[in-house]
């Protein structure tokens, strides 16, 4: 293993998940091992932009931004004869194949409290990758054993970590509170007899303003839901720590979502795209890049608390009948996901 009570598996561009053992493994089967020395699994490399200012001292920062990260694997291909290595060595070599597309890295930690409790397993951290070189290799074998060597190189075009498992969000408020057991609840300590119980949320509240955590250390960008009704201009605001707002995604064209519509902000790198479909998944995608204000932003998520709202533009001087018909019309709900990501294992 990379490090103690560390699991690093690589899944390839066929699907097939290798599970990189550790060194030491006994040889009763063929086994890929990931030797000591594995090299750019922390932070990736970044390279800052900076000028100096012609007149007086120092000079001012522009910009910073991620390489491409390389990783290096020292790989042991080994198995108790020559032909169970070649097996495995062949099928290894043929998943790592660029052409067919991008492999995926899998890292696995393990945390302790302390040195009594058991090991527990964070969330699997994933890496796409694609081969670059390392599998020229040498073979050898001494007492039965056969083995061959590789240098494995990969590089991740995008260089974060990110989760396998998209964190979802939705923009509700339980805010009644029914005891679970006793007085007024549908249970009671003896069926009879009210008793103090545990409470349960009902009567959800669909709100329009929440705070989103992102627990990762890198910004990144979400996927947004608005489901209709909804037909009028609308933004979606990003605030400071003051309240103010300090980005908004607005659409300046009513949507025109009916109450069974979903419109979705795709914003995630390589895969920007606004559209609407049916809720159920069924039917075509509408593209609504039309509707979108192109002036604005497409924010992402800082690493930590994010204070969000969803603005819906109300006209005013309505009566009260022209307010409840604009109300039935205008009363969209909201969530959003997104895939937290990190700087390294």
């Amino acid at each position: 293993m990379l490090f103690k009570a560390t699991v690093v598996q690589i899944r390839g561009v066929d699907g097939q998940l290798y599970t990189l053992a550790e060194e030491g493994h006994t040889p009763d089967s063929a086994a890929i091992l990931l030797q000591p020395g594995a090299k750019g699994l922390d932070a990736p490399s970044f390279t800052t932009y900076a000028d100096e200012y012609p007149a007086i001292d120092g000079g001012f920062v522009r910009a910073s931004r991620a390489s491409m990260r390389e990783v290096f694997l020292p790989l042991k291909i080994i198995a108790p004869t020559r032909f169970e290595m070649m097996r495995l060595k062949r099928r290894f070599i043929a998943s790592l194949n660029p052409t067919r597309g991008l492999v995926q890295l899998l890292t696995t930690e393990y945390t302790q409290v302390t040195p009594k409790d058991p090991l527990e397993a964070e969330p699997v951290r994933s890496l796409k990758c694609f081969y670059v070189s390392g599998m020229e290799g040498g073979e050898s074998s001494s007492d039965g054993i056969h083995w061959a060597t590789y240098g494995l190189i990969l590089r991740a075009p995008y260089p974060y970590f990110q989760s396998l498992v998209r964190t979802d969000v939705s923009f509700v408020r339980y805010e009644t509170l029914r005891p679970f057991i006793g007085e007024g609840s549908f249970l009671s300590l003896d069926g009879t007899t009210p008793g103090a119980g545990l409470g349960i949320s009902s009567d959800p509240t669909w709100i329009t303003s929440l705070t989103i955590n992102n627990p990762g250390e890198v910004l990144v960008y979400p996927r947004w839901h608005i489901r209709g009704p909804l037909n009028t201009t609308f933004s979606i605001h990003l605030h400071d720590v003051e309240g103010n707002v300090a980005k908004a995604l607005r659409f300046f064209k009513p949507p025109g979502l009916l109450a069974d519509e979903t419109l979705i902000v795709e914003m995630a790198r390589g895969e920007i795209d606004i559209y609407k479909s049916k809720t159920d998944g069924s039917g075509p995608k509408t593209p609504m890049w039309w509707a979108y204000d192109i002036t604005s932003d497409m924010w992402p998520f800082q690493p930590g608390d994010n204070s969000v709202s969803l603005v819906i533009d109300k006209p005013t001087g309505m009566t009260p009948e022209q307010e409840a018909e604009w109300l039935t019309s205008n009363s969209p709900t909201m969530s959003v996901s997104y895939l937290p990501a990190y700087l390294g294992i």
